[in-house]
């Protein structure tokens, strides 16, 4: 008996991770957006990179701590590499540095708030309000579990 319904699975009969996940993923990772596209312009880099990050350290600070969720975005984006190379270890990382780096998000976002004296930034109050429920729904999800699991197997 599958634990998920069949479009839940890949060819291979590997659990696919959840569509919400990569959504989730990138919008953790908007900091690495926002310094890529400010060096797709040269002429403008300081004045996006301002409107964004006021203070001269924070992007730096953002850059770091988005860092655990680029490594989980590579991880599931090479999964089938890989597995070709009967590399199976790496899915227990996944979760813990998901995790990881939600809560340095988190933790970037409050201090943020405190450098600007706790001023309401609806930017940053979003960031925050993802943060804290994304820190619930990666550490409950069942299907990130049971995705890790199958793929520990190394069919």
């Amino acid at each position: 008996m599958l634990k998920l319904p069949l479009k839940y699975y890949d060819e291979s009969g590997r659990i696919l991770p959840p569509k919400w996940l990569y959504v989730l993923l990138a919008f953790f990772c908007l900091d690495w957006v926002i310094f890529i596209f400010s060096l797709a312009s040269p002429s403008q880099t300081d004045t996006l990179l301002f409107l964004f990050y006021p203070q001269a350290n924070s992007l730096g600070i953002a850059l770091l701590a988005s860092l655990p969720i680029v490594v989980s975005l590579l991880l599931l984006s090479q999964r089938e590499r890989l597995w070709k190379r009967n590399l199976t270890g790496w899915p227990r990382a996944l979760l813990p540095l998901m995790l990881l780096g939600i809560s340095c998000a988190f933790c970037v976002v409050l201090y943020h708030e405190a450098l600007v004296k706790w001023q309401f930034e609806l930017f940053q109050g979003i960031r925050l309000l993802v943060s804290i429920a994304s820190l619930y729904v990666v550490s409950q999800s069942r299907h990130l579990r049971w995705m890790v699991e199958d793929w520990q197997k190394g069919k």
